[in-house]
């Protein structure tokens, strides 16, 4: 009875009582989640702002507590933020200072969560005191309280509001020399707040900002680098004066920022050194004498200036009377600053060789965001990108696989622009790193390659003996290395003579050699490489090829597309008119082999807009009536045609170029939701038809296993289109419930199966209506649900009933139209390549005894949460094991981008002997469920047992599996032969023989 009271506004205020202990405010904020009821959230909210405004007569922990409490209710849909949060202001005056620093730290969090102080805007009175008492604890006596009300003033008093000396952020700038440290970083994020607010930043404050870059404390330091940088941004071009010893230079304000910078990579911090690595490579239009410094650790000559120190400088320990050296002279150790010299250093010696002393740092994030920064500024300068491969390359020697990646990528982006010119010691690091055991930063080392040259046959017939080793040791990664083949072929044109092609395919000047093996793959990679040279090379080396070469070109041309120029057929001679008939009219389908790219995509354009069309053709559909025979023949002419449709576009797309991307994951996704409106028509269909028959269980199940898979590989779906695969997942999940007639189940398990369905069927409603679409099946379901509900309750209790007739729902599913599903902007797949490593290549030996450990590599792509990476693990007996992978064994290779090296996948086998056998791995990704209890029966595919134990349920509940669908995401599946052997016991020498 009193619970119920609560629920109403005049009970609420004269019987809710503020939280009398810190236990009693901390458990309701731990277990604030299990609140069932929008009254049990209103009544907490008054409890804990009632306690807040309590002052004498409560410890300032219990409503420290409480203000946490009224921040996180904010959130909640039940809740009036805006008068909670007026309510905190107003208790502010009689608050002590600990309760006044949470209420600020609340409010700035509300203010990143629901926009409170910004879009939200509270009454005039909570501002004025808001304001009043952020300015009075700007000067108060303890630090955590002037640090949150610096925090919280930007937010109160925006930019531009007030100006002149008593502006905001003037006051803010008083704090930056505050004496706690904590102080001075709030003012200093306050003041960065200003600049991304709009503020313009005074060239004045780059002096205190330099200075703050050596604070004690390390969070001021990294403030204070995002300053200086933003400073010289503002103005680059702004004169910087530097006097010593009478001597006057002058540099630009961006270069003297840069050198303060760099002189940051040598801070006792590595979140400092990181990040002021990090931010070099932001500079744009630095002198090249400031940026090929970073690469010597010794200053030089072009940055040092001649100072006359007078005459004490002429008597200093290193000089003697006469003007040649002294012989008594004591030289200055290398590394010292020589307080006695006649010159100066436009930079200090710490900032020599920043990223010397970034790449050989012991973190490896320093060494990564050096590498990041090299290859910025490298896109900017010829001259500094030249000086940074010798660096970068000596990078592949580094422990770390991720660091060895970074500096792959950067060198392939030097390249890019302008060819790598290999001295022999870079190509003989190139080639050691090529027998890495991970498999990316081989396909790294070859694209680097690609992107190379080498001046001497020699250093070319020695990365040719690499490559050779690399495709007998490594055969996956044939392709790439043939990819890397084509571009060294191009660019070494001018190396390859008649010399190294008889070297290199052991042709003999004498002797008739022997025909090699067509479908030897290191031949075929000779060949890739001599037919990509230029046309006047490939006709000098048509005196000296065999004839076998130019028979086997067809062949090779049709089984490695995309790996020979266009022009192939001028490289074979005359005499060869057979081959050259072959090469000009392809093997395949000439209609498609002949056209181009572009064409391909107009192609593959026009077959993609005959299935939207059709999906047009359903969705905007008339009204249906349900049960008509020619409503029937229309939807199964409309799904043949979508599936001819389909079929046309798979042909379409299967005859591309290989390595060119014609299709667009957005495509992908179209004609994947087309699949399921064909499957959705076929149920429509034989609506009638459907009882306890699994045929069309398994149809449901697709639908609905097919949806998932949409919304769980596609990255940037616009909400439009979720809301259509949510809407189809209904009919799914009610052509399920059709096609298993629940009368025939147990009364419990029919209402836990209808009331699922319903409460997906109200959600659904909902949040459609709140995007203005009104379906009419949809509503009139609903309509139905409330009055059957309605009816239930009236008549017997609900849990001996289900809350929605089956008739209702084969009305739905008749009657259904699906929503529209057109992807807006640009999807990405997700997606897994996995590889097998060395030793998963031969059968595994085991014995049941014992687990076996299996391995896998895989590069996952636009995999945004690692948590929900999972490797699904198929044994011989069919059986499927679902396991996590450690947290060591994903490395995070850029946003979104992961790879995966699990050396020891525990499996046991119950298999004791037998023949080898194979277990099937792959990756997947756990997908949320709307519904994870009846989803989890409905994907997979299986008739529900007519005996249903409810405890099960409840037990099975609680397991996370239930709560999400594993969505394949792997391009192919492995497959790794094991083979059964018996345990045998070695011999001891206690055993009799």
């Amino acid at each position: 009875m009193e619970a119920d009271n609560a629920g109403t506004a005049g009970a609420s205020r004269t019987e809710i009582e503020p939280y009398s202990t810190y236990l009693a405010a901390h458990e309701v904020l731990v277990s604030l989640r299990a609140a069932r009821s929008e009254c049990e959230i209103l009544e907490t909210g008054q409890r804990a702002l009632l306690t807040v405004r309590t002052s004498a007569l409560l410890p300032s922990a219990v409503r420290q507590v409480a203000v946490r409490l009224v921040a996180l209710l904010c959130a909640h849909p039940a809740t009036d933020s805006v008068a909670m949060v007026t309510g905190l202001t107003l208790a502010l005056t009689a608050a002590e200072p600990s309760v006044r620093c949470e209420v600020y730290q609340a409010l700035g969090s509300l203010y990143e969560v629901k926009g409170i102080l910004a879009t939200v805007a509270i009454p005039d009175n909570a501002k004025s005191a808001l304001d009043a008492a952020i300015l009075s604890d700007l000067n108060h006596s303890q630090h955590h309280l002037r640090s949150a009300a610096l925090a919280l003033l930007p937010i109160v008093r925006p930019h531009g509001q007030s100006t002149g000396p008593n502006s905001v952020f003037n006051t803010i700038c008083s704090y930056a020399a505050d004496a706690h440290p904590k102080v001075r970083q709030a003012a200093l994020c306050a003041i960065l707040r200003q600049h991304m607010m709009g503020a313009a930043l005074p060239v004045e404050m780059y002096d205190e900002c330099v200075v703050a870059t050596k604070d004690d404390f390390e969070q001021v330091r990294l403030v204070a680098i995002e300053l200086v940088w933003a400073i010289s941004s503002a103005y680059p071009e702004y004169p910087v004066v530097i006097e010593k010893y009478e001597t006057i230079e002058t540099i630009r304000l961006l270069d003297d920022a840069f050198v303060k910078l760099c002189d940051m990579v040598n801070d006792s911090s590595v979140i400092v050194r990181q990040r002021a690595c990090a931010i070099l490579g932001r500079y744009r239009d630095v002198k090249h004498t400031f940026l090929s410094q970073t690469f010597s650790k010794q200053v030089m000559s072009n940055l040092r200036r001649f100072a006359h120190r007078g005459p004490r400088g002429k008597s200093g320990r290193n000089r003697g009377h006469h003007s040649g050296p002294s012989k008594t002279s004591i030289p200055t150790p290398e590394g010292d600053a020589d307080v006695e010299s006649d010159e100066f250093r436009l930079l200090d010696s710490g900032a020599a060789g920043a990223f010397v002393h970034g790449l050989e740092d012991e973190y490896q994030e320093v060494r990564d965001a050096a590498i990041e920064s090299i290859t910025e500024l490298s896109i900017g300068s010829t001259e500094f990108a030249a000086k940074a491969v010798d660096f970068l390359v000596d990078m592949f020697n580094d422990s770390s696989d991720r660091v060895r990646l970074c500096a792959i990528r950067a060198l392939v982006a030097i390249g890019d622009r302008s060819l790598i010119h290999l001295t022999e010691e870079q190509l003989s690091i190139a080639l050691s790193a090529m027998k890495d055991a991970s498999h990316i930063v081989r396909e790294g080392i070859y694209s680097f390659l690609a992107v190379s040259a080498v001046a001497q046959p020699e250093a070319l017939t020695k990365l040719m003996a690499a490559m050779k080793s690399s495709l007998d040791k490594y055969p996956d990664d044939q392709m790439p290395i043939y990819r890397a083949l084509m571009a060294l072929g191009l660019s070494h044109s001018d190396v390859i003579n008649t010399a190294f092609v008889r070297a290199l395919l052991g042709i003999s000047e004498h002797y008739l050699s022997r025909e090699a093996r067509i479908d030897d793959t290191v031949y075929a990679g000779n060949v890739i490489l001599l037919m990509n040279t230029d046309l006047p090379t490939r006709r000098d080396l048509a005196l000296v090829l065999p004839d076998y070469v130019f028979s086997h070109l067809p062949y090779l041309r049709d089984k490695y597309r995309g790996c020979f120029p266009q022009d192939l057929v001028r490289s074979v001679p005359f005499e060869l008119e057979f081959v050259r008939q072959m090469l000009e009219q392809p093997r395949d389908d000439p209609t498609i082999a002949q056209l181009s790219l572009d064409d391909k995509r107009r192609q593959i354009s026009s077959a993609l807009a005959n299935i939207r069309n059709v999906l047009g053709l359903v969705c905007d559909r008339e009204e249906l009536r349900g049960g008509d025979g020619v409503e029937r023949s229309w939807q199964i002419e409309t799904a043949a045609l979508l599936a001819r449709r389909i079929g046309e576009f798979e042909q379409d797309s299967t005859n591309t170029i290989a390595g060119t991307t014609v299709v667009q994951q957005a495509d992908h996704a179209v004609v994947d939701y087309a699949r399921a409106i064909e499957l959705m028509l076929v149920v429509q269909s034989r609506a009638a038809t459907m009882l306890r028959r699994q045929e069309h269980v398994d149809l449901a199940s697709s639908i609905m296993l097919g949806l998932y898979k949409i919304e769980a590989r596609s990255v940037g779906l616009d909400p439009s289109c979720r809301l259509a695969l949510v809407y189809l997942r209904l009919f799914a999940h009610a052509a399920w419930l059709h096609a298993h007639s629940m009368a025939c189940y147990d009364s419990r398990l029919a209402v836990r199966m209808y009331s699922e369905f319903a409460l997906r069927a109200k959600r659904t409603e909902q949040v459609l209506r709140d995007r203005s679409v009104h379906p009419s099946e949809l509503v009139d379901l609903v309509q139905r649900q409330s009055q059957q509900q309605a009816k239930s309750t009236n008549t017997q209790p609900a849990n001996d009933q289900p809350k929605l007739s089956a008739e209702s729902i084969l009305a739905f599913i008749a009657r259904f139209k699906p929503l529209l599903f057109s992807p807006v902007g640009h999807c990405q797949l997700v997606s897994a390549n996995c590889s097998k490593t060395v030793i998963a290549r031969r059968p595994v030996e085991f014995n049941h005894i014992f687990p076996l450990h299996l391995s896998l590599t895989a590069s996952l792509t636009w995999v945004a949460h690692r948590s929900k990476i999972v490797v699904v693990v198929t044994l011989p007996t069919n059986e499927v094991i679902t396991l996590h992978p450690p947290p060591s064994t994903l490395k995070p290779l850029s946003p979104m981008h992961w790879s995966l090296e699990w050396d020891e996948i525990p499996v046991s086998l119950p298999l004791s002997s037998g023949e080898s056998t194979a277990v099937g791995l792959t990756i997947a990704l756990q997908h949320t469920a709307d519904m994870p209890w009846s989803d989890s029966f409905i994907v997979k595919s299986a008739m529900v047992p007519d005996t249903y134990k409810i405890e099960s349920y409840y037990k099975a509940a609680g397991d996370i599996a239930r709560r999400h669908i594993c969505i394949p995401i792997a391009v192919a599946n492995l497959s790794i032969g094991v083979n059964p052997v018996e345990f045998k016991p070695p011999p001891s020498s206690f055993t009799r023989i």
